[in-house]
């Protein structure tokens, strides 16, 4: 069974379309080496055979001779054979060679989807994502596919202009002009075709992610009479897109045009000049049946080689998709090897950001008052490392010394973006599947997410589709912060995690979290930043944050006392529950 290279840590090069595609060739050496043999084999013996037949009209026919005619006979077997043997090899070749390259290219993108993570939705090219992982690296396997084709028409077309020459050098000359002028002809239309595929791939990626926007709000759509506005926009983006198809189909029609008309006109030339020879008597009859056979092969070669053209254009096309989505910068980079330190133990940890002075230490359920919201999701992002530049530091060790598989290890960050996917609820609450039956429950019950699974037929192994969309969003918050629950890392970051649940509901997550974090004692700790005073007065610390640095610190209660703008801040309904 054929093998898929492996990859090392820089993957491919991708730093232009054509250096990606070169890079996949490179992957396969020894299989291309292989494939241009065997298409230069398979379409050269192709070539020779009228060549032969010719040869056995003359020797054998003409002269009467049935020895010659059973030599030539036996030659064109042997070429046949070896035509039906080299085209199996080659067409194996080939569908390896795009199962492999589309392959790589997956994988390649994959690493890439992974190592971004949460900046991915930032970069104005998200749209494409689609697009990039599902099309383009067949298209780009498919061009591989293609180019030893290419390989073994321009061998063929080699040889064939070689034999006219030994045979008649004007006829020789003739094909030489005539091939290369009428091939340059028809590969002016590929610049267009070029320009009007990847105008319509953006089109295809911004419909594709106009559909997952609106399949994911559709039910905040409806809730505020939406569906009618976003559905004008998505008949407009269709209308584009079907428009950049028709050019581009436009364009194709073109060239397969080109494509039939070209080796057309060869074979007419050609075949009408090898006539002109035969009646001055400069060419024999087994020549021009030669000749005509060359140029009626001719149109093979001719045809695959336009055809190769055209999806090695399209190829090159989704390359340049695919590595501007590989060249996007990650927010936060990998420490170096040599420079990555070993983090300091869960119950000696402080969690720090000097930059707005927040210092988080073990053991701690903190709240975080931001009076900015866009303040809150910067700081708790830089927290998590999901943000650069950024200070943050495990007790006095920064961040950006750490290994970034360390760091994800031991700080988590929780938003309400975070999603779902397919499966059932104990896979997507407990990922892994190795977490214990009692500590789900207890999570559950933490995160008073129990009322939750109680109703459902199958409890916790009931299906959950569609990113969760049975679901409320009040209780997907609850299935959020039962999954953060069950990550034990060292620090959970929440940013506004209960904004979605009743008044009471959030009273009761605020009491479970104290009442979780004063019982164990590993050192774990929750970040949460709010300006809920539910969560706020149960909290054991507040830090207030104005302009991105923290301005004081202390008890809810203390705070209120303290600070006007807190106070204003984090004032809700006289109705509420309060801290007894």
């Amino acid at each position: 069974m054929q093998q898929i290279p492996a990859l090392d840590h820089d993957g491919l090069d991708h730093r232009s379309p054509g250096r990606f595609l070169l890079a996949l060739v490179g992957k396969q050496k020894a299989a291309t080496l292989w494939g241009a043999v065997t298409s230069a084999v398979w379409m050269t013996s192709q070539a020779l055979l009228p060549a032969t037949i010719g040869l056995a009209i003359d020797r054998g026919v003409a002269g009467g001779d049935l020895g010659e005619v059973l030599w030539w006979s036996t030659a064109v077997l042997l070429l046949g054979v070896v035509r039906a043997l080299t085209g199996i090899a080659f067409y194996r070749h080939s569908i390896i060679t795009r199962t492999v390259s589309a392959s790589l290219v997956t994988r390649m993108v994959t690493r890439k989807i992974t190592r971004l993570g949460a900046a991915l939705h930032r970069q104005k090219d998200v749209d494409s994502l689609i697009a990039t992982s599902t099309s383009d690296s067949i298209t780009i396997g498919v061009g591989l596919l293609y180019a030893g084709r290419i390989v073994g028409a321009v061998s063929a077309i080699a040889a064939v202009t070689v034999a006219i020459l030994m045979v008649s050098v004007p006829l020789g000359l003739l094909v030489l002009v005539v091939v290369p002028v009428f091939s340059g002809l028809s590969s002016l239309l590929l610049r267009p075709l070029h320009d009007k595929q990847d105008t319509y791939r953006d089109r295809q990626g911004q419909l594709a992610g106009r559909a997952v926007d609106i399949a994911s709000g559709l039910r905040v759509l409806r809730g505020v009479g939406g569906e009618r506005k976003f559905a004008e926009r998505f008949r407009a983006d269709s209308l584009r897109l079907r428009t950049a198809d028709a050019e581009v189909a436009r364009a194709e029609a073109d060239f397969e045009a080109a494509r039939v008309l070209v080796p057309g006109l060869v074979t007419v030339i050609v075949t009408y000049a090898a006539a002109r020879f035969v009646l001055d008597q400069q060419l024999t009859i087994g020549q021009l049946v030669a000749f005509y056979g060359f140029t009626t092969f001719l149109t093979m070669p001719l045809t695959d080689f336009m055809e190769g053209m055209s999806q090695v254009t399209r190829a090159v096309v989704a390359a340049r998709r695919v590595t501007t989505l590989l060249n996007v910068p990650a927010a936060v980079e990998e420490a170096p090897a040599a420079a990555a330190a070993a983090p300091p133990a869960r119950n000696e940890t402080h969690l720090a950001d000097p930059g707005s002075g927040l210092d988080v230490p073990p053991s701690t359920f903190m709240a975080v008052a931001c009076a900015d919201p866009v303040d809150a999701d910067l700081l708790a992002r830089r927290l998590a490392r999901f943000e650069a530049p950024g200070e943050s530091a495990l007790t006095g060790e920064p961040w950006a010394s750490l290994p970034l598989s360390a760091v994800r290890r031991r700080i988590l960050l929780c938003t309400n973006r975070h999603q779902f996917f397919d499966g059932t609820l104990r896979e997507e609450l407990a990922r892994g599947g190795s977490v214990a039956e009692a500590d789900i429950d207890a999570a559950l019950e933490t995160a008073s997410a129990a009322d939750i699974v109680t109703p459902l037929p199958e409890g916790l192994d009931s299906p959950m589709t569609g990113r969760g969309r049975t679901f409320s969003g009040g209780q997907l918050q609850r299935l959020r912060l039962t999954r953060a629950l069950l990550t034990k890392a060292d620090f959970t970051v929440f940013v506004e995690p209960t904004d979605a649940v009743d008044a009471y509901t959030e009273y009761r997550i605020a009491e479970n979290l104290e009442r979780f974090h004063a019982a164990h004692e590993d050192g774990r700790s929750a970040v949460v930043f709010t300006v809920s005073p539910l969560l706020l007065q149960r909290a054991h610390r507040v830090a207030y944050v104005e302009d991105g640095r923290v301005v004081a610190t202390g008890t809810h209660e203390e705070l209120l006392e303290s600070h006007a703008e807190y106070r204003t801040l984090v004032a809700r309904d006289e109705t509420a529950p309060v801290r007894p």
